[in-house]
């Protein structure tokens, strides 16, 4: 009676190794879109969290100064621009001075940021519904031409 050999022969092996590496060629490959991917998804969420913050404090009658006049927030996305700002005001009727800069966001040096919002979007006091018009904000990656968008209505909702 003769035993039979169990094992893989050299083919059999290489075949292994070979589908292997072109597995791994494309995980790769899609892991490096991914990250940028995930940079611009980052990006927006990091802008929607300003915008809350500003309807936040504008909300909770947050004061810019100790004078306890009220306050105007504001969230200042400009196109093409890499950084954005948010901003208190003080409200009064008479002109007071621009409104300073509380917080800067920079952004990634990938993303490409492109808004309908003609002005600054501002948040009333107590209320926090958007003082200005409606608008759509578009986050583009340079690097994939991957795009994210958020608008942000007029009653204050920030949605995608």
């Amino acid at each position: 009676m003769l035993k039979s050999a169990t094992g893989f022969t050299l083919v059999e092996l290489l075949v292994v190794i070979a589908i292997m590496g072109i597995i791994g060629t494309f995980v790769l490959a899609n892991y490096r879109s991914f990250g940028e991917d995930q940079s611009l998804k980052n990006a927006s969420l990091d802008i929607q969290s300003l915008l809350r913050q500003a309807q936040t404090n504008a909300t909770a009658n947050v004061q810019c100064s100790s004078d306890n006049r009220g306050a105007l927030w504001q969230v200042v996305i400009t196109s093409g621009t890499s950084s954005i700002d948010l901003k208190c005001g003080e409200l009064s009727p008479t002109p007071t001075p621009a409104p300073t800069i509380k917080k800067t966001l920079p952004m990634p040096t990938n993303i490409r940021i492109s808004t309908g919002c003609a002005a600054p979007v501002e948040f009333s006091p107590v209320t926090g519904t958007i003082r200005t018009c409606s608008c759509t904000v578009t986050l583009q990656n340079t690097k994939t031409e991957n795009t994210k968008s958020f608008t942000i209505d007029k009653g204050g909702s920030i949605h995608e």
